[in-house]
């Protein structure tokens, strides 16, 4: 079951032109003739920025510094949004670091209630933790001795009712801690704000819902509440419209993971909190929630996120939000964990039934994750090279990496949870073409090395490898030294060197490298050429002009799906025949 970020659900909302509106919510959903109780009605289009000037600014570390009564006056003055590398004491810097600004709200504005309001805190490099008048508010990412880097996720928090004092002086507080490059707030926004002034910040008009609109979504909602709560898979069903899907969940695949809990758990519970409720510009009603699946043991069956729920004003459906771009999710055996991946369809899979796609795995880099897709607006870039490079329009499958080098070690299982989990379900899950031909492989620096591995050690999976300034010299940096050891193997340039041209035939290459890269792969991507063309093995190959950054290689991926394209178009399927066509949806989608 798919779950989304605040700024991915933002983008659904942008592509599906959305309208922002007027209604806060509580936290429980009831149903009934005129019942608005699962949103409250009246304006709370509110923002109070605190990005630019007044914070305050001090390397190292002190918990005592998340107090509304600490004395910051000998700190740095400081300007936020900001980035590390701009500031000649920053730039090599590693370490924590808190951020300070005491502030004076208005007195309460009408219709704005606590749980309305949320704290953005924007894009943070890499870990935080942040505090409101003394009381920690939220936190993404790990510090050491468990770092965890989570520079590429949007920071929304939901402080509790009672915390902010209107009219009066508050102190917000972020201890933040940086584990490798950059560093600090690098990308808004700033501030206190409820979701659909959040919305517009995004772009999006509308109007308000009615009051019989707010009846209506509340009694949807609460129809699916208590349907899940009794265990009735029929009476959820009904809530589901013909042709639903929502971040990657047909009707089918959702009611098979709730059948499956429920056979696990007995009986389960569906929330939606903090709800605002509008209309969008076809008429479609829209909740914007925190949605979370519990089971009544207390196990988080999928932990509270924000979500956009469509609805039909008139069948009492939920439609989906018929996304191209979102996270899936599932539980995961490799990792013994609930584990994510992103997924891109392209417009010609939302405008089919049966048609079948080939399919790119993308591997992300070291401290990153499937979410740095995400800010990097991957699906607008994949959009534009299909429309504008005429590129075979194919699924995008962005697994999260962590820093495990795609390996099995004690850090994690990521190759298996890869190759034995990962690819068998988006087989199963999307209309893929499933065979090695129409299966590609790309990947970003630690995700370079990790495309070359599975690709060459996978030759019956995977057919076309690309690498965008991967670390092809290097053996995977993870595990313990006997781990390490034990993976040393696991180096492109010598797997390569160690190959028959015979073997290394069966794949078609692309890689670059810039000849300033700062850990030296550009210097990699030439050795890699050197090594394929000694045994007269043919690839796409450039070594220009740029660091280890996104301006080198981000121009270069009309090369690398180029590639994948080629490789793709030169193995035709025949495609199953199209269903006749039913009457067209009342609704649009992009």
């Amino acid at each position: 079951m798919s779950r989304k970020t605040p700024r991915a659900l933002l983008a659904v909302a942008l592509v599906a032109g959305s309208a922002f509106a007027v209604t806060a919510g509580r936290p429980a959903f009831a149903a009934g003739g005129g019942d608005t109780s699962c949103a409250t009605t009246g304006s709370v289009d509110y923002g109070f920025d605190l990005a630019g000037s007044g914070w305050k600014f001090a390397t190292g570390d002190d918990l005592a510094r998340s107090a509304s009564t600490f004395d910051d006056s000998s700190w740095k003055s400081w300007t936020v949004p900001d980035n590390w590398n701009n500031e000649a004491d920053l730039s090599k810097y590693d370490g924590y670091a808190w951020y300070r600004k005491t502030f004076t709200l208005p007195a309460r504005p009408a219709g704005v209630t606590d749980s309305s309001v949320v704290a953005a805190l924007g894009q943070i490099d890499d870990a935080d933790q942040t505090f409101l008048n003394g009381t920690e508010i939220g936190r993404t990412g790990g510090f050491p001795p468990t770092f965890d880097s989570t520079w590429e996720v949007p920071r929304e928090y939901y402080p509790a009712d009672g915390l902010l004092k209107w009219g009066g002086a508050n102190t917000i507080a972020v201890r933040m801690y940086d584990g490798t490059g950059g560093g600090g707030f690098y990308a808004g926004p700033v501030g206190l704000y409820t979701k659909a002034h959040l919305r517009a910040l995004g772009g999006l008009t509308g109007k308000a819902a009615t009051r019989s609109q707010l009846a209506y979504a509340c009694a949807v909602l609460g129809k699916q509440h208590r349907a899940i709560a009794a265990g009735d898979l029929r009476a959820y069903t009904s809530t589901l419209a013909a042709g639903f899907f929502h971040q990657g969940d047909t009707a089918g695949r959702r009611l098979a993971e709730v059948k499956d809990w429920l056979t696990a758990k007995k009986k389960i519970t569906l929330t939606d909190t903090q709800a605002d409720v509008f209309v969008d510009g076809q008429g479609r009603i829209v909740v914007d929630t925190i949605r979370g699946w519990r089971a009544a043991d207390g196990t988080e069956l999928l932990p509270a996120t924000r979500e956009m729920l469509y609805l039909d004003p008139r069948k009492g459906v939920e439609l989906g939000d018929h996304s191209r771009f979102f996270r899936d999710s599932y539980l995961s055996a490799a990792m013994n964990r609930r584990v994510q991946f992103d997924v891109y369809l392209p417009k010609g899979y939302t405008r089919t039934t049966a048609k079948r796609f080939p399919v790119v795995y993308m591997l992300n880099g070291f401290n990153g994750s499937n979410i740095e897709w995400e800010a990097r607006h991957l699906d607008t870039v994949l959009d534009k090279l299909v429309r504008d490079n005429g590129l075979e329009e194919s699924v995008v499958v962005f697994p999260d990496g962590g820093s495990g080098w795609y390996v099995d070690t004690s850090a994690g299982n990521y190759r298996s949870m890869i190759l034995k989990e990962v690819l068998p379900m988006v087989d199963r899950n999307y209309r893929t073409i499933a065979d090695r031909d129409h299966r590609g492989i790309s990947g970003v620096s630690m995700g370079g090395q990790g495309a070359f591995t599975i690709g060459l050690t996978n030759p019956d999976l995977f057919s076309s490898i690309a690498s965008h300034i991967g670390a092809l010299s290097l053996s995977p940096l993870v595990g313990t030294p006997a781990e390490q050891a034990a993976n040393a193997s696991l180096q492109p340039i010598k797997l390569v060197q160690s190959m028959t041209a015979a073997e290394l035939g069966r794949h078609t290459y692309y890689f670059d490298g810039g000849d300033s890269d700062e850990y030296g792969f550009g210097t990699a991507a030439k050795n890699m050429s050197v090594a394929l063309a000694s045994k007269g093995v043919r690839h796409d190959y450039q070594l220009g002009a740029g660091n280890h950054a996104d301006s080198y290689w981000m121009p270069k991926l009309d090369r690398s799906f180029g590639l994948h394209s080629d490789q793709f178009r030169a193995h035709p399927v025949r495609q199953p025949k199209e269903p006749r066509r039913p009457a067209a949806s009342a609704y649009s989608w992009p």
